[in-house]
């Protein structure tokens, strides 16, 4: 979390949030890098997440934005850790810091199942896969007919607020390319749309038979391919793997990925062959993201390793993968 927000979020923050919602938190967040979040129980001792977002991060507009789109999806029979309302029956309760700045307390289901961490777990394999692509193809079906909001930025505006905070100016100058190429590629109902973004196991539990999304915080309006694109992406970064070892994998899980996509959903062959790009911009957001973060702070060592992987291909304009 930026050093700013850190200084204003208080226990008594944390405690307010709390009691709008109705619910006991515990005192250490299962994450804090773009936002606060902690798990949370109610009085019938139910699991759930409690979620604080920054007035810096998003506007409460914004908040709501998601939350109704998660909202849609979950009322369609999407598998994912839908929202809760408060006391008050709102979706995202509003709650002043000293420093005259807000934060955005939002509660959700806790997602059934688990994480599934690389090849160390025993879910790791084509079923596992293919149901990753099957709940991906699935929210790109439903995006379909969500009616249109302006207060979810497109991809375009999301990397661009991250670009233009850069000070490598040769990375600003690769990335201003790398997006106009992206731009270049038609915006279909079928093809564009609201969504996730943002897939990675981070941000799911699996329970050996689905998928259970959670994390909408970055749904953005872009090409669906580039959810495709992050399971790639997040399933080989942080291999030890060769590039060779990566590619020969991420070929053999494209297929199965892609079968357990056309379940719901399906795109052209030619979508197939902007993987690249895609690929090159998550590492491009993800350096930013980075530089972001840790501005005026130590950068650690295993941040900084990945930071300079991130940076060595942004420079030579090659991607993750050979795809």
């Amino acid at each position: 979390m930026e050093i700013a927000v850190e200084r204003v979020f208080t226990n008594e923050i944390l405690a307010r949030a709390a009691s709008l919602f109705h619910v006991t938190v515990e005192e250490n967040p299962l994450g804090d890098f773009e936002n606060y979040i902690f798990k949370a129980k109610d009085k019938n001792d139910k699991g759930h997440v409690l979620r604080l977002t920054h007035s810096s991060h998003r506007s409460k507009k914004e908040v709501e934005a998601e939350l109704d789109f998660l909202r849609y999806v979950a009322e369609n029979g999407a598998k994912v850790a839908g929202p809760l309302y408060s006391t008050s029956q709102n979706l995202v309760e509003e709650i002043g810091a000293e420093d005259g700045t807000f934060f955005f307390a939002s509660l959700f289901t806790y997602a059934k199942g688990e994480q599934v961490k690389g090849e160390e777990s025993p879910y790791w394999g084509d079923a596992y896969f293919e149901a990753w692509g099957k709940a991906i193809g699935q929210l790109h079906r439903l995006t379909m007919n969500y009616p249109k909001t302006d207060y979810r930025d497109t991809w375009e505006e999301d990397e661009s607020a991250i670009v233009n905070e850069l000070e490598d100016e040769k990375v600003k100058e690769i990335a201003a390319i790398l997006m106009d190429e992206i731009k270049a590629l038609p915006i279909e109902r079928e093809t564009f749309g609201l969504m996730h973004g943002d897939i990675h196991p981070g941000n799911f539990h699996y329970d050996g038979k689905g998928l259970t999304i959670f994390d909408f915080d970055d749904a953005t309006y872009n090409y669906f391919i580039h959810d495709l694109a992050m399971v790639l992406y997040y399933s080989v970064l942080f291999t030890p793997w060769t590039l060779e070892k990566k590619t020969e994998f991420a070929c053999k899980q494209l297929q199965v990925l892609r079968k357990g996509y056309e379940y719901e959903h399906r795109l052209a062959d030619s979508w197939y062959e902007s993987l690249p790009l895609f690929l090159r911009l998550r590492d491009i957001g993800l350096y930013g993201t980075l530089q972001k973060k840790f501005k005026g702070k130590d950068m650690p060592e295993d941040f900084q390793k990945l930071s300079d992987e991130l940076y060595e291909r942004i420079i030579k304009q090659e991607a993750i993968v050979n795809i």
